[in-house]
């Protein structure tokens, strides 16, 4: 039996949209898989600024507030509120100088991303500009440790009102330039991209300006409209940290930046 042509196998490096792609990425062989959820604008971003603070994130759906809550009062952690409100919340600049252990982090995508898939039994790690090469380098380690494994790629996207998927600028860039990273640490012959991560690393390389783009983006210009133009610089900072958010135990913890620096340094081989 053939496999469906939605989970883009072959290819090592693999890329698709939302809970859904991601779930039809994910519907066989999880466990082999490196996940990176990539949302820019802002949980990946956050989650990272929050691991760079040495917390640890917990994801969460962003309509059970009740259930967050509990979370909140079970974990002894901070519970983040809406972005308009004062103190922690999905901001990135309000995680700036956080100083707690333990933050639950609702979010309308990136979260319930992590949050539903995290049970198929997939390595889980949150991507961004940020911490861009970072993630290409633990991504590179894992193609390395052995051939049947694989990476997965998930740009959130947004919602339109009626709940469905709005592909998001930010988070195909972001896409992209983490592939772009990854692919130029491994010889040809041993990572093979499908054809819509290649499409989302042509238009990475196709960036000379990812604050500009970001701040033009439709997501960008709406933080802007609403004050929040530092999360928007924050979130345009490619490689401003080594740290990498690996799920554990249910929460994001700032793991795999030593493993992805190594990685970086090592030589690499001409195809």
């Amino acid at each position: 039996m053939n496999a469906s042509p939605h989970d883009q196998r072959p290819a090592r490096v693999r890329t698709d949209w939302g809970l859904v792609g991601a779930r039809a990425l994910t519907d066989s062989g999880a466990r082999k898989s490196l996940v990176v959820v990539i949302d820019v604008l802002s949980f990946s971003t956050s989650v990272t600024v929050a691991c760079e603070a040495g917390a640890g994130v917990y994801p969460f759906p962003y309509r059970d507030v009740a259930g967050a809550a509990r979370l909140a009062r079970t974990m002894r952690a901070v519970l983040a509120g809406p972005r308009a409100e004062e103190g922690i919340s999905l901001s990135p600049a309000s995680l700036r100088d956080l100083d707690a252990e333990r933050v639950v982090l609702p979010s309308p995508n990136g979260s319930m991303i992590a949050h539903t898939i995290s049970s198929r039994g997939a390595l889980m790690i949150v991507g961004c500009l940020r911490n861009a090469s970072a993630v290409a380098g633990l991504a590179a380690a894992h193609l390395d440790a052995n051939p049947e494994h694989d990476v997965v790629l998930v740009p959130a996207g947004e919602h339109w009102p009626d709940d469905s998927l709005r592909p998001a600028l930010e988070d195909q860039i972001a896409a992209g330039a983490i592939a772009a990273r990854l692919t130029a640490m491994l010889p040809d012959d041993v990572t093979r991209i499908s054809a819509e991560t290649g499409a989302a690393m042509a238009m990475w390389q196709g960036t000379s300006e990812p604050a500009d783009l970001l701040f033009g983006s439709v997501s960008g210009r709406e933080l802007v409209d609403s004050g929040f133009d530092e999360d928007v610089m924050m979130a345009a900072e490619a490689d401003a940290t080594d740290v990498v958010p690996v799920l554990m135990d249910g929460a994001f913890v700032p793991l795999g930046h030593r493993i992805a620096a190594a990685r970086r340094a090592r030589p690499t081989t001409a195809a």
